[in-house]
């Protein structure tokens, strides 16, 4: 069938370009490619389109073009910088398409951000330089951090997170020319954006006949800043249903506001804690084979829908799907020759498509943008859990060979010295010295960085190094952080990071210079304060995390307290209580595991930088000085305890162990009460899972990762311990490696167990009618009633067994209003008139009764208050160190550069 001819103005270079030249030709179109470039795409070999070569960026010659072309019915561009010149031209040739005005204003970053503003839709503080005094005008009143980026760029080529002066001026000249190798344009427009913490996602979104259809909202997975490299998008996004619709008008609303009327627009934002914010807003299809992933879980071709929509042939929404989908990439890791690239195992049937974007034998380089990618794979399944897991799995098996270029071969071993004369046997370094990886590495030279700026002050203000060279390592060292390490993926380090990272410097500095690094400290000092920090970021993370949970709790225990609920033991029904009872229960048992972490947080007080090796140093420096500017109070007395304990971290693990268990203990009864027989909560659709051969079950599923996270958790504690059991009592292996490495599983485990907690406590509705059913014939209420009889002068025990006896009497084949009835006889007077009343009764000894229900909210209340103002005071501890050490450095460097 042939539908006419199709023409594409250029074409994105990696992605949907090629596969949409593909789909139009089996829908029966004489596709056509119109480029001003033939050699940009490779994939023109397979004869996918036919080639006109044109000046691209000239709207008359590609309406020229378009007008030779025999029953044309269509005109599209895959890439952003052409959308606007393929829209004009459609538009010329009165074909579909989209308002050429408002493409315009999207693909101007500086114009689209004052148009939402104006419009009052909600975006970063945004800055348009022009010159470097332009940024440094625009950093004298913003607060870092700050995103430099270009004003019409794509796929995130020279877009930076900047925590410094310094790195943004750096990355503003980068951004300038960032696009020319690319599509031979330069940026002299670049934005200065502020920085919005918070998760990411993308709205995808087809405009027709004055309606704005979502195909569906996607989380974001990102690679290690300060890039911008997107490695994974999951859909739809784990987020309940309300807020997914509230997230998709929201972004309708960003596209409706530019003008965009017609066709496909991609649209990215930011849930901060305030809410939704703007990034960008682009005219077109997403990148990244979003498209493909998102035509597999809907099952429906997005390509197709797009090519038909473009061709005048209308619009009709894809169905709604119960499947989720998600996609990872796997980037380049370092620069040079690809020896070899390929997936080590065949997909599964949950990964319907894999693939990969470069070829062995090409030259590759780390750009921080979407070029960095090397392969794909998209999975998908009944449950986004099992579809990215199915994801990942392909990607992990990627094997990859990269020949270094000469330059970065050389620098391997420059740092130096004797260290360069161990070489570890390969299979000893494959087990034990892997190659860094920035996605676990990253966080330990964040660390170390922040101590080598620690030290360096230190050693310069007491005149053991010079200014001159202080500053120079110094700069280097801010230029590692700003680049994000990048320079350190993927290479081999068969002594360690540090001395890894320690060669880099060298490469920079030179080995003169970056030998005095070392000056007054050993790999022993430098890695007990390196655990201790990560221990305080991992015990503060999770007192956050609890805060979270906490806040969840106390709101729905407000709400639910004036229910009425069994209150069980050992499984039985014991008294009537409430939902809020037991969510304050939790509450408070929670509180005192987080006044733990507390605890532990302000007795890591002593800096172990200073012990050396084990015996201290010769040379006189000033350890509280080193301790201060990390945020420790003071230095270790005594430099073996310094090298050789690890006990912060068995406390911390053993509360994270305590933690575990509690929450394990809750989501045991919260199983427990989604079941038919107890039926006393429900949890949501989006935050349960279906069975693949029982169609009416609904499974509860995240319940079993609370629980099952405990044993990670646990098991954490019991390997440090046992690791650490007998080590010497000095520096050694098993105790600063083995005894706490597991911190990082540890917390990983636990944060997923709270967050996981957080999200049912929040999102799981309670049935009323079903946590009123078990109480109504009266039996729960016996103990109040033996207690009334108690407090008119019958003792307690002849009162118990009385009832106890007239209890078991009662059939349970009567009804439950006749064993109520029969109850209400017996103990005329004694037995409460209602649930309620018989609840509120139990007032005395924490219960669960109204007075004192709202006594513990309140005091649960001013807990929660106080320790968030306890969190916040330490953190702030830390902060305030670390912004007198930045200073500190800063100054060096500023001297430095006058002189």
């Amino acid at each position: 069938m042939n539908r006419g001819s199709f023409l594409f103005v250029e074409s994105n270079t990696t992605g949907t370009g090629e596969l949409l030249m593909k789909r139009a030709r089996l829908l029966g179109f004489e596709t056509y490619l119109v480029t001003r470039n033939p050699a940009r795409y490779p994939f023109l070999k397979d004869s996918v389109a036919q080639v006109i070569e044109a000046e691209t960026r000239s709207l008359d010659e590609l309406v020229g073009v378009a007008a030779k072309l025999r029953g044309l019915a269509g005109i599209y561009s895959s890439s952003d910088y052409f959308v606007e010149a393929a829209s004009s031209a459609a538009t010329e040739m009165g074909l579909p398409a989209a308002n050429s005005e408002a493409i315009a204003t999207c693909r101007n970053k500086w114009r689209q951000a004052a148009e939402l503003q104006r419009q009052s839709i909600t975006i970063p503080e945004t800055r348009l330089a022009t010159t470097v005094r332009d940024v440094e005008n625009i950093l004298a009143q913003a607060t870092l951090p700050v995103v430099v980026k270009p004003v019409s760029g794509s796929g995130s080529s020279g877009v930076r997170l900047c925590e410094s002066a310094a790195a943004a001026i750096k990355a503003f000249e980068s951004a300038r020319g960032s696009l020319l190798d690319q599509v031979d344009l330069p940026s002299p427009d670049i934005l200065i954006q502020q920085y919005v913490e918070g998760k990411e996602y993308s709205a995808e979104i087809i405009a027709y006949d004055g309606t704005l259809h979502c195909l569906g909202i996607l989380a974001k997975h990102k690679g290690p800043a300060p890039c911008f490299v997107e490695v994974g998008h999951d859909f739809p996004a784990p987020l309940p249903e309300p807020s997914q619709r509230e997230l998709a008008s929201f972004a309708a609303g960003a596209v409706s506001a530019l003008g965009l009327n017609f066709g496909p627009a991609h649209v990215e934002f930011v849930m901060a804690e305030s809410g939704p914010v703007i990034i960008e807003v682009n005219p077109r299809l997403a990148g990244g084979m979003i498209p493909v992933m998102l035509s597999h879980a809907l099952g429906t071709s997005i390509l197709d829908t797009v090519i038909r929509l473009y061709a005048g042939e209308g619009f009709t929404p894809p169905r709604v799907s119960t499947r989720a989908g998600a996609i990872r990439f796997q980037l380049v890791h370092k620069s040079g020759k690809l020896k070899r690239l390929g997936f080590s195992r065949n997909p599964d049937p949950t990964v319907p498509e894999a693939g990969l974007l470069k070829s062995e034998g090409e030259e590759v380089e780390i750009n921080g943008d979407f070029r960095d990618r090397v392969a794909y794979a998209i999975g998908v399944s009944d449950e986004l859990n099992a579809a990215a897991a199915a994801a990942q799995r392909m990607i992990n098996s990627i094997v990859i060979d990269i020949e270094a270029a000469p330059s970065e071969a050389d620098n391997k071993h420059v740092a130096g010295s004797t260290e360069g004369t161990w070489n570890l046997h390969p299979e000893a370094m494959k087990l034990l010295a892997p190659p860094i990886e920035l996605s676990r590495d990253g966080r330990l030279l964040q660390y170390q960085t922040a101590i080598d700026e620690a030290h360096l002050v230190m050693l310069t203000d007491e005149g053991l190094i010079s200014q001159t060279a202080a500053a120079d390592l110094l700069k280097h060292i801010l230029d590692l952080q700003d680049e994000g390490f990048q320079s350190l993926e993927g290479r081999d380090a068969p002594r360690g990071l540090y001395l890894a990272y320690e060669a880099e410097l060298a490469a920079r500095a030179g080995t003169e210079k970056a030998g005095w690094l070392h000056l007054a400290r050993s790999r022993n000092d430098l890695n007990a304060t390196i655990s201790l920090l990560a221990l305080r970021e991992a015990a503060c993370s999770i007192s956050q995390q609890i805060e979270i949970a906490q806040d969840a709790l106390l709101q729905r225990a407000e709400e639910a307290s004036r229910l009425v609920a069994p209150l069980y033991s050992q499984y039985q029904i014991a008294l009537p209580g409430s939902p809020g009872h037991y969510l304050l229960g939790v509450f408070f048992a929670l509180g005192r595991e987080r006044q733990r972490l507390h605890s532990l947080l302000e007795d890591i007080r002593n800096c172990p930088m200073g012990a050396g090796a084990g015996g201290g140093t010769s040379m006189p420096i000033d350890p509280l000085k080193t301790a201060s500017l990390l945020g420790f109070e003071e230095p270790s007395f005594n430099s073996l305890d310094a090298v050789a304990s690890r006990d912060h971290h068995l406390h911390a693990l053993s509360i994270f162990a305590s933690i575990s268990t509690l929450l394990s203990r809750v989501a045991q009864d919260l199983q427990v009460w989604t079941t038919r027989e107890f039926a006393l909560i429900d949890i949501p659709r989006n935050l349960a899972g279906g069975s693949s051969m029982l169609p009416q079950k609904k499974n509860p599923f995240l319940l079993e990762h609370i629980k099952g996270s405990g044993s990670t958790v646990i098991g954490a504690y019991v390997s440090a311990a046992t690791a650490t059991c007998k080590a010497p009592f000095s520096n050694s292996i098993e105790t600063s490696n083995y005894g706490c490495s597991p911190l990082r599983l540890s917390e990983e485990a636990l944060k997923r167990a709270i967050i996981l907690t957080s999200l049912i406590v929040k999102y799981m509705s309670f049935n009323v009618q079903s946590m009123r059913e078990n109480l109504e014939d009266g039996s729960s209420m016996t103990a109040v009633a033996a207690e009334r009889m108690a407090s008119r002068g019958m003792p307690f025990r002849k009162a118990h067994t009385r009832i106890g006896e007239i209890t078991r009497r009662l059939s349970l084949d009567s009804s439950v209003a006749e064993r109520r009835s029969e109850l209400a006889s017996q103990f005329a007077g004694e037995l409460p008139a209602s649930l309620e009343e018989c609840r509120d009764a139990l007032q005395f000894g924490g219960g669960p009764g109204k007075s004192s229900t709202d006594d513990q909210l309140s005091v649960a209340k001013t807990h929660f208050r106080d320790m968030q103002l306890t969190c916040a005071a330490i953190s702030e501890r830390w902060e305030h160190a670390k912004v007198h050490r930045k200073g500190r450095v800063k100054e060096f460097i500023d001297k430095h550069r006058s002189t």
